[in-house]
């Protein structure tokens, strides 16, 4: 039996109620059953009991309950949209990442019930549950190699279940990403680079400030403050709701289809588009697009290099690039992306 979790909202402004992580309440209760009865089993110091009640906990746990997630996912909060080219309802895409954030924890559990026992340190402080006396595989089991079989049996337990419940894990966050993320991550692009016009001298982007009542200063802020709040308007509920690792797992993938976007939008430059001010000031704001990006993570930052190369290309002055650059074999671009990006900026 499942209660659902209430009081979960995508609406920044709105409060929580409830604790993370937000998972299904059957994820406690399952664990809870499961470590109850390992614990019960080891206690019996019977290795046939070990042999007939770790592989059935495991096949449950991989069958039934990842299953029930697995259909609860398809059949009851598949964030699809209610109409074509719409977004998928609040409730859909909460209930989701709720489960997603279940099978995450569910690892964990499953994970810290077999360490504890496998751990040294914590044999020491676990009881047996019939007196004080520690439990300890090596006591529980002194005969011949039982203990180190009865230890196979925890961590094939462990592995089994996180093979299987990261395979579907990896599928849900795919799934998250495709019909949530992306689909919103279109309009953030677009509106960024509304504004966006590289091919102007720094004479003409003053001259447009103050056609615009501008300061020059507001005006080359635009792009980078428009990607800004677009990204945290469409993240931040996300990552208010999901465990730290599941939402360290949607920004990689959702910084990885950033990236290329990012390099085929510079790509498009390519012909001498951009004057040698435009190709500095589309240096400085992709660089604040990806501070803003990597925020949360700055591992991510390294998704974005061959961006960050292409644009060190076009920006150098032909005497370095000569002198100096050319010579430099710290580059992941090839030859032909070299030379491509060096017609990025007209002469």
């Amino acid at each position: 039996m499942d209660e659902p979790l209430s009081g979960l909202s995508l609406k920044m402004n709105k409060p929580i109620d409830n604790n993370p992580p937000y998972i299904i309440s059957a994820v406690d209760d399952v664990m809870y059953i499961v470590n109850t009865l390992i614990e019960k089993s080891v206690s019996t110091s019977q290795k046939g009991v070990i042999d007939n009640v770790i592989p059935g906990i495991s096949a449950l746990l991989g069958m039934d309950f990842v299953g029930m997630i697995q259909r609860k996912m398809k059949d009851e909060s598949y964030p699809k949209p209610v109409v074509q080219g719409g977004y998928p309802p609040e409730e859909k895409i909460i209930a989701f990442i709720v489960l997603i954030n279940s099978l995450d924890m569910a690892n964990e559990y499953i994970a810290r019930i077999t360490s504890a026992l496998l751990t040294p340190a914590a044999d020491e402080h676990q009881s047996n549950g019939v007196g004080s006396r520690p439990l300890s595989l090596k006591d529980s089991f002194p005969f011949k190699n039982d203990a180190k079989e009865v230890a196979a049996r925890l961590n094939s337990l462990n592995t089994s279940f996180s093979t299987k419940s990261n395979a579907l894990l990896v599928e849900g966050i795919a799934v998250l990403f495709n019909q949530v993320i992306k689909q919103r991550l279109r309009p953030v692009l677009t509106d960024t680079f509304r504004d966006a016009d590289y091919t102007l001298t720094e004479d003409e982007l003053a001259e447009l400030a103050a056609q615009n009542d501008m300061e020059k200063d507001e005006l080359l802020e635009q792009t980078p403050r428009a990607f800004e709040h677009g990204w945290d308007r469409l993240m931040q509920p996300i990552e208010r709701l999901m465990t730290p690792r599941t939402f360290t797992a949607v920004l990689d993938r959702t910084a990885d289809y950033l990236a290329r976007i990012l390099e085929k939008r510079i790509w498009s430059y390519t012909g001498g588009r951009t004057s040698p001010d435009g190709a500095i000031r589309m240096a400085r704001d992709f660089e604040k697009i990806v501070k803003t990006i990597s925020k949360s993570n700055y591992s991510v930052r390294t998704l974005f290099e061959r961006t960050k190369q292409i644009l060190e290309v076009a920006n150098y002055e032909d005497d370095e690039w000569d002198e100096e650059v050319a010579a430099d074999g710290a580059w992941i671009l090839s030859d032909e992306e070299m030379r491509r990006a060096r017609t990025i900026v007209r002469n």
